[in-house]
């Protein structure tokens, strides 16, 4: 025993050593070494519950000092960028729990109609851009007014031949679960009076004649989807990189993506490789409850392709158990459930189950109990999640997710829906920033701001830890900083002078 504990005694003592010499290296760095960028005059949320700091230091791509201003402004040099926050928040940059990037980065390139309040606004609105462009072999409009869209006494079919008459139009609601279509568009899609309703959609008739009106519902609007032109390569790039821009302007610099094909990944790896991805992407594979051990095993391969990366990698799959408007997979009943989570544990892949009510919520937990259970040998730290829901029993860890294009993709959506004081306030951005870290296991380099963590930062227009959330609406991203460098800063507002 004694010689044992002299063991230890020695091996912390060396610690101890070897970690003060490397304090003192990283003093004398921080005196003398170059300091690319400082933020000072800011209300610093570094995560994690702690207080307030004044001024963050960057170097490279990684944070050097969080603290006061005149410990940072120290180590200005000649060279540093200094950037005044003139006493709005600075917040680690914000990570999305769930988008589905390629879909959402798609629906950018379609008119955003949500402006819109009224037909005549639609109309109009359609209008313009069908004249705008009129190159474009289809006119598509999205974030329509649901409300507005199923309104059962408009045709909506003769509102957009009013509005564009040359050209097939197609317009979708925010979810993505109601659909306009001229006629143009309809006859495209093959759909007339003798149409059936597909399963779980309804293609809406006139009960007098029997002829399609132009509103389609849930399934039905995979009707018409299907027939849309598909994008080249070139658009897909051209499209994501339109997704990331987009999420930089709203503080975004890290997403957690669901996708169904590879190719999303193949798109972003090129994007990479030309030294253009300014998004950390983390992405899951969505399978049904029914994978087999042969697809395990391709996804395995596919993974060792995307490996731990701070820019992108591939280590989560989503089980889709729900039902959700036109989304419609098989059933997880619990059996079928527990084989598949058990399955995927096995081969260490980060299991996100998605369900659609209380019963699939807690099938997903028992599965999650009997993985454990099967393979104990795996004593690593799972990150097991349960999707479009909320877990209050004190052990979960919270994580927001836009779910973009179904919902938008800015986060104020989110965080003023939850906050109403200043600590809900900071536990809703750790649930951006730390926990959706924590999610995909890289906690320990994004997710706070605090020396020698990846220099993700936000800085935005005023402070919002003074009166949440009646100042969030208010708020805009100021400036977005990624790896170090300036990817946004919103820009000045003209002057009447």
């Amino acid at each position: 025993m004694a010689t044992r504990l002299a063991t230890l005694l020695v091996v912390v003592i060396v610690g101890a050593t070897l970690i003060a010499g490397l304090i003192v290296g990283a003093q004398r760095a921080d005196a003398n070494g170059p300091v690319d960028l400082i933020i000072v005059n800011g209300k610093v949320y570094p995560g994690g519950g702690k207080e307030l700091q004044e001024a963050v230091a960057v170097r490279g791509n990684q944070i050097l000092r969080v603290g006061s201003n005149r410990e940072v402004k120290r180590l200005r040099r000649a060279q540093t960028l200094v950037l005044d926050a003139h006493g709005a928040a600075v917040i680690p940059g914000l990570n999305d729990g769930h988008v589905r990037l390629m879909s959402g980065a798609l629906a950018l390139e379609r008119l955003d109609l949500s402006p819109a309040r009224t037909t005549a606004d639609l109309e109009t609105d359609l209008r313009h851009y069908a004249e705008d462009a009129p190159a474009r072999p289809w006119v598509l409009g999205r974030n329509g007014n649901a409300t507005l869209l199923t309104t059962t006494h408009v045709t909506a079919r003769k509102v957009l031949d009013s509005a564009v008459h040359d050209r097939p139009v197609f317009v979708t609601s925010q979810d993505g679960s109601v659909a306009w279509a001229n006629s143009m568009a309809l006859e495209k899609a093959g759909i007339n009076r003798r149409t059936r309703n597909p399963v779980d959609g309804i293609v809406v008739k006139d009960h007098r004649t029997g002829e399609p009106t132009g509103l389609l519902k849930d399934a039905a609007v995979d009707l018409v989807e299907r027939v849309l032109p598909k994008p080249t390569r070139a658009e897909k790039t051209a499209a994501l990189l339109a997704a990331i821009a987009e999420g930089h302007r709203l503080g975004v610099t890290s997403m957690h993506t669901m996708t169904s094909a590879e190719e999303e990944l193949d798109l972003l790896n090129a994007i990479r490789e030309d030294g253009d991805l300014t998004m950390r992407v983390y992405s899951s594979i969505s399978v049904g409850p029914g994978i087999t051990e042969a697809e395990v095993a391709s996804l395995d391969e596919l993974r060792r392709e995307y490996p731990d990366d701070p820019l992108l990698k591939l280590g989560g799959v989503e089980i889709v158990c729900a039902k959700r408007g036109r989304i419609t997979a098989s059933a997880c009943d619990p059996a079928t459930l527990d084989r598949a989570v058990a399955l995927l544990d096995k081969h260490e892949w980060n299991v996100t189950v998605r369900t659609v009510d209380g019963a699939d919520v807690r099938a997903a937990v028992d599965a999650f109990d009997h993985a454990a259970t099967t393979n104990p040998a795996s004593a690593r730290n799972r990150r097991y999640r349960v999707d479009e829901t909320l877990l209050s029993d004190g052990t979960a860890h919270l994580l927001f997710g836009s779910s973009w294009p179904a919902a938008p993709l800015d986060p104020r959506e989110a965080i003023e829906q939850t906050v109403t004081t200043p600590a809900e306030l900071k536990t809703a951005i750790d649930a951006y920033t730390t926990q959706v870290a924590y999610a995909s296991r890289d906690d320990q380099r994004k997710g706070t701001i605090a020396a020698g963590m990846l220099a993700d930062i936000v800085i935005l227009s005023n402070n919002i830890f003074e009166n949440p959330p009646e100042s969030l609406r208010e708020t805009a991203v100021s400036v977005t900083i990624f790896d170090g460098k300036i990817v946004y800063q919103r820009p000045a507002v003209a002057s009447d002078d």
